[in-house]
């Protein structure tokens, strides 16, 4: 516990000493009792004790997983412990650094009666990542506010924002290495695919041996192969997808950079290979790599942008400009997942460009359009643009901020041609 004089009655003592001495010096009565006013206002800094510090905190969240975009309310409720009453109580809630109060105050001064208890409440937006609060910080002052006691509280409080995807069905565009996508061919795996005639290349352990036993013949089983992938995460961060549904709430792009990361992580630990690009802003391109390295490679460039990565594992500059720089640099068997709100029909034109070169490509698009009237006009329009991809057999998902990410890809794959 800390202990802090405020200096704010010394000015008594001060024109004391002063009225005193001038009295003495003069000869004035009235000068020198004036010394007794000065006198008082010291003695009354002086005499007056804060009361000991036993204050409680409490703090609770609305939400310790709240969907990105939202707000977390938090309400603080500080109890007075002690035998004696708390005039002059003044609390400073612990906001993580990496937020913003966005409506009410982490801050509160009041008084309390002995066992008496209070509460006040803030907002902060719900960002992705983990949020840890800092320390509580209480003071108590005496009557004359010439003594100051504090402390630190530490009230154990976290939320985490993520939404996490169960999967995500990649289209039957795969690369020769063992993996997860069904495929439409019979070979190596777990389920039933084919009955074939059997060559002496083929394993004793994929005979059917009951076929046999009837026939008299030699028949192989087949399996569906699960193959590995090669996907492409590519986020639009033009300009014209810097939008948002409100004041305040997450713009389209920071929302698709958050999907592509929770997709990037999915995909990985399916063991398939996993690169990322940005179209418009800074641009910037990584190539498609497995494993751990690469999970933090695709997050480091979805969170700081592509100069946070060495010169070594980053193309920059790459789709800053043009769709081309992107595309060419696309392993041919490379999958696309696209992250747009489709706010202007160039974007369902790059879209429909990838297909066109051969790149099996998936849309992921946050909903971001306002409930005002002109927001009326633009769901038409984007409703028209995503009728246009699915007429061409562009695979879509539609994501809304306030649903969790995997029942979005779950409810848009329903009906996806492989």
């Amino acid at each position: 516990m800390n202990r802090r004089e405020i200096p704010r009655w010394n000015v008594g003592l001060a024109v004391a000493l002063l009225c005193g001495a001038a009295g003495i010096v003069l000869g004035n009565t009235a000068v020198f009792l004036g010394a007794v006013v000065g006198f008082g206002y010291a003695v009354y800094g002086s005499v007056t004790r804060p009361p000991e510090l036993a204050v409680g905190v409490e703090r609770t969240l609305s939400d310790a997983s709240p969907k990105p975009g939202s707000t977390v309310d938090v309400t603080v409720t500080v109890t007075n412990e002690g035998d004696n009453p708390l005039t002059d109580l003044r609390v400073v809630d612990g906001v993580p650094e990496s937020l913003e109060v966005v409506e009410g105050t982490p801050r509160r001064a009041t008084s309390l009666r002995p066992g008496e208890s209070e509460s006040f409440s803030y907002s902060v937006p719900a960002t992705r990542g983990d949020h840890t609060f800092e320390v509580t910080y209480v003071a108590v002052r005496n009557i004359s506010a010439s003594i100051e006691r504090s402390q630190t509280k530490r009230v154990e409080s976290v939320f985490s924002c993520e939404s996490t995807v169960e999967q995500l069905p990649l289209a039957e565009q795969t690369i020769p290495f063992a993996g997860r996508v069904e495929t439409d061919s019979g070979g190596e795996g777990v389920e039933f695919y084919a009955i074939r005639q059997y060559t002496r290349e083929d394993p004793s352990k994929r005979i059917d041996w009951r076929r046999y036993a009837r026939t008299g013949e030699l028949s192989t089983v087949e399996f569906r192969e699960t193959r590995a992938a090669t996907v492409v995460l590519v986020v639009d961060g033009r300009k014209q997808s810097h939008i948002a549904d409100h004041d305040g709430a997450l713009d389209a792009v920071s929302l698709s950079e958050y999907a592509a990361e929770r997709v990037a992580g999915v995909l990985l630990g399916e063991s398939n290979r996993v690169g990322v690009a940005r179209l418009g802003g800074t641009g910037g391109y990584v190539a498609p790599r497995a494993g751990r390295t690469q999970s933090v490679r695709v997050s480091r460039f979805l969170v700081d942008g592509a100069a946070a990565l060495p010169s070594g594992t980053v193309v920059r500059g790459v789709g800053r400009h043009r769709l081309d720089s992107i595309r060419k640099r696309l392993p041919r068997d490379a999958q696309v997942i696209f992250f747009s709100p489709l706010a202007d029909d160039e974007a369902v034109e790059f879209a429909r460009r990838f297909e066109a070169y051969g790149h099996r490509t998936t849309v992921l698009t946050p909903d971001v359009t306002p409930e005002t009237p002109g927001g009326t006009l633009a769901r038409l329009e984007r409703e028209e643009r995503l009728h246009d991809l699915r007429s061409h057999e562009v695979r879509v998902a539609e994501w809304s901020p306030d649903e969790p990410l995997h029942v979005a890809v779950s409810r848009g794959s329903k009906g996806w041609v492989r």
